[in-house]
């Protein structure tokens, strides 16, 4: 007898869990037919808006040599399903503030990929559906993701790092994003979102639309683009400051006296050699990229009016083997006067052409 009781309360509680996973998956309709939550809420008939957001809580890393970063927080998606709306009969008390949650495969919900993930993490996530059929998608990630760098002014740059969302291929076409973001996106607090290098200065949502090629359909992209500067503190202290006190040295030689061509040819050789030295310590450090930025303008600038006041040096002391001593002192008072009004020249002439 109490065999037959246990196997009874088995069996109730089998049914109980199967019926329940049931009504998860179907609604009935009004019309009396049941309606799959499964499936798309127009049955791809017309595109479901979707509102997305991004609030970070931590941005780990910056590597402009890579061209990536890390960030870390909070994705939002939300939209509106109106076979879960709560609809209560005519003699009960409107319901509010009702959530319910489910689980990923329970309700249909939009396929949406960060275009430009290198490495994605979800730690958390939760979907949930209040009164009026409102579903809200709310994951905590962690992420590495690719983004192109404008370094043309670095160190004195900003830059712009892209989360790129799209919709996955196979739902292109039924979802549409928002033309605003939600408004919890944002950046969480200074203590975990700035860095030692860089200075966030705010993130900002816009859509870009994506033309369709091949099998591709067209789509729109939704992109959150976090604005940072970073600081120049480092460079010009540790980096410019020297660099030029190291270029203004071969300066000194043209103030002694003209027949002391050995000193004089000695204190440029050895700027040159240590500012070889400086940047082969330094240049691990800088980002690797085809094109001149404005800190290796002032490398090369530097490098070259070294190089010059060598040339000039033994030019003087030739004039003088040569018997023509009168050349060679106006080329010395010459180079005397020119030589740091040139370097500072050009250094202006470099500012103008990369920031103005």
């Amino acid at each position: 007898m109490l065999k037959t009781i246990l196997f009874a309360v088995v069996a109730i509680g089998c049914a109980a869990a199967h019926a329940t996973l049931a009504n998860a998956k179907e609604k009935p309709h009004a019309s009396g037919q049941t309606v799959d939550l499964h499936q798309h809420p127009t049955e791809n008939r017309s595109p479901i808006e979707v509102s997305i957001g991004l609030y970070v809580t931590n941005i780990v890393a910056i590597d402009e040599t890579r061209e990536s970063f890390e960030i870390g927080g909070y994705l939002v998606a939300q939209w509106r399903d109106p076979r879960l709306a709560i609809k209560p009969a005519a003699s009960a008390t409107p319901e509010h503030g009702v959530v319910r949650q489910f689980e990923r495969e329970d309700i249909w919900g939009p396929h949406i990929e960060a275009a430009n993930s290198i490495s994605h993490r979800t730690n958390s996530f939760v979907r949930e559906a209040d009164e009026n059929g409102v579903v809200t998608d709310i994951e905590r990630f962690d992420g590495v993701l690719s983004t192109g760098f404008a370094l043309r002014k670095f160190p004195f740059d900003s830059q712009q790092l892209e989360l790129k969302f799209q919709p996955f291929l196979s739902s292109s076409s039924g979802i549409e994003f928002a033309p605003t973001p939600l408004s919890l996106s944002g950046i969480g607090p200074q203590q975990h979102t700035e860095l030692a290098a860089w200075q966030v200065r705010g993130i900002h949502y816009s859509l870009v639309p994506l033309e369709g090629r091949g099998i591709i359909p067209g789509a729109t992209e939704a992109i959150f683009q976090i604005e940072v500067a970073r600081r120049v503190g480092f460079y010009i202290w540790k980096v410019f400051l020297p660099l030029i006190i190291l270029a203004l040295i071969p300066w000194v030689p043209f103030w002694l006296d003209v027949k002391d061509y050995d000193w004089q040819s000695r204190v440029p050789l050895s700027i040159l050699i240590a500012m070889v030295a400086f940047e082969l310590t330094i240049s691990r450090d800088l980002p690797r990229i085809g094109y001149i930025t404005f800190l290796d303008a002032v490398f090369l600038a530097s490098f070259l009016f070294v190089f010059l006041s060598i040339v000039v040096i033994h030019a003087i002391y030739r004039l003088r083997m040569n018997h023509r001593p009168e050349k060679a002192a106006k080329l010395h008072v010459l180079a005397r006067w020119t030589y740091p009004g040139a370097y500072l020249g050009v250094l202006m002439l470099f500012v103008i052409g990369f920031f103005v």
